[in-house]
């Protein structure tokens, strides 16, 4: 392939206009479109693997920086042709790995215009219909979820980014009710925090904290079988805490099992204490749009003091967007001071750099929006419904297989799974067989490309964990889903 140069910026200008001729994106655009095309409508025939090694893709895309640039259509070809074999086709109804969604058609569309648009949202002046936009969708996330009215809201790249920046403001709140003002002061000095996490913490929780400078205050809460915290573990632990300023982690969605803590009596036995419970919500935290499961496992979700969740994961928006919330807005505000006189903030508008720890960054509520309109309410609630029913199906379908045991009481979208021996009793049950021949089977799974789950440890076990919660999987990827793993555990010795 002969690079071309990069064509003369001013050749592509109308004199007077200061833009771009439309012509010089109109070409590229729809190059763009029929790559993009070609790519999703071979999903369902893809295999559920990436298929080429680093060596391959440095290969096709590596070697030396060229000295001449190429032409738009050239970089595109190349990108596009380079890359195809090292995508993980994780849009794929069967790709059941990790806590993947898919994209949601409205939404995708609305993230090619937002790169088209290309806001800077720093303040409202830069692009007040971000503002709007995000004004918009923290009014219907907070309708959704239930929340209290005054929620504020931060659409930041990913849940971790969520858990930080609440986590900040819940540091900033429990020590001002010690008079220590942390943003002012620092931490040298400050009373000690006490921070009471569920033992099966995601590490995006763990790692926020520790960048808090609050990894030293850390106690784990012991947990059952579905990874709630134990209330009496954790009331003793409150009550341990003898008035320190303390924080509560709790969460919707383990990773693992999906189990969501007893919201209710978390936030009461936290807040009797002058606690503040912060829930990491990365998936989990969606049950609550579900009038069925936020009354059977998500009662008392709106009690907690901030929430961080994803909207890339269950609401299936591309990546990345996620978004903290947190019930004091005054504490929200005082966790992130911003000196900034260059900056125009009136007070009476949204200026999203005064909630997020961001400045220059793109406008990613525009998919949120999309997605959210799309579905609307009860949209949402069905799609998060039909994702836990294929989960139970998925595990009905597994469950009278001999070796084939499953761990979790599947209340949510997650499947646990440990693979025994499939044909000989007298075979060994020695759990480090059993962690072995788990791991066999996923890799035998992974490589026959139907579908795709990924190992976990649980427990100090190894696990297969599957993920349900692409708004792309029906009831057949489901069922060839099954089939293909008990292939897997019926051929692997």
């Amino acid at each position: 392939m002969t690079a071309q140069p990069f064509p003369d910026a001013t050749a592509d200008r109308t004199p007077g206009r200061g833009t771009p001729d439309p012509a010089v994106y109109r070409e590229i655009l729809d190059a763009a479109h029929a790559h993009a095309l070609r790519y999703l409508e071979g999903l369902p025939q893809r295999p559920v693997l990436a298929r080429a090694d680093d060596a391959e893709l440095h290969e096709l895309l590596g070697g030396p920086l060229p000295r001449t640039g190429a032409g738009p259509g050239t970089v595109l070809d190349q990108l596009a042709h380079g890359v195809d074999r090292g995508l993980v086709p994780s849009g794929n109804g069967r790709y059941l790995g990790y806590v993947v969604g898919g994209t949601l058609p409205a939404a995708l569309g609305a993230d090619w215009l937002t790169s088209a648009w290309d806001q800077n949202c720093i303040v409202h002046d830069i692009s007040p219909a971000t503002a709007v936009v995000e004004e918009v969708c923290r009014n219907w996330l907070v309708e959704l979820f239930g929340l209290p009215a005054r929620t504020s809201a931060a659409f930041v790249p990913a849940c971790t980014h969520a858990e930080l920046l609440c986590l900040a403001a819940a540091r900033h709140h429990v020590l001002a009710r010690h008079r220590w003002d942390v943003a002012a002061r620092g931490l040298q000095g400050a009373p000690p925090v006490k921070v009471l996490v569920n033992d099966s913490s995601h590490a995006a929780v763990i790692r926020s904290l520790q960048f808090l400078g609050l990894g030293g205050s850390i106690e784990r809460i012991p947990v059952d079988a579905e990874a709630r915290m134990l209330l009496s573990e954790l009331d003793a632990a409150v009550r341990a805490a003898d008035g320190a300023p303390l924080i509560v982690c709790a969460q919707a969605g383990e990773i693992n099992t999906g189990g969501i803590d007893h919201l209710r009596a978390v936030c009461e036995s936290a807040h009797a204490a002058d606690g503040w419970v912060h829930l990491d919500g990365a998936f989990g935290m969606w049950a609550a749009a579900s009038p069925t499961l936020r009354r059977n496992v998500a009662d008392g979700i709106e009690l907690c003091d901030s929430w961080a969740t994803d909207a890339h994961k269950w609401l299936n928006t591309p990546y990345d967007g996620a978004v903290a919330l947190i019930a004091d807005p005054d504490a929200h505000r005082a966790a992130l001071p911003l000196d900034a006189s260059y900056l125009q903030l009136q007070d009476e508008q949204r200026h999203p750099v005064q909630w997020g720890l961001e400045v220059s960054r793109r406008s990613r509520a525009f998919p949120l929006w999309a997605a959210l309109r799309s579905l609307g309410a009860d949209g949402v609630a069905d799609l998060v419904d039909r994702c836990c029913a294929h989960a139970r199906h998925l595990a009905a379908l597994l469950r009278g297989e001999p070796g084939v045991t499953v761990l979790n009481d599947v209340s949510l979208n997650q499947v646990l799974l440990t693979f025994g021996p499939a044909h000989d009793p007298a075979e060994t049950t020695d759990p480090a067989e059993v962690d072995a021949r788990t791991l066999r089977v996923a890799h035998a799974l992974q490589a026959e490309g139907e579908s795709w789950a990924s190992p976990s440890t649980w427990r100090g076990r190894t696990v297969l964990r599957l993920c349900l919660i692409n708004w792309a999987t029906d009831e057949q990827d489901v069922d060839r889903a099954a089939a293909a793993l008990l292939r897997a555990h019926r051929t692997v010795r």
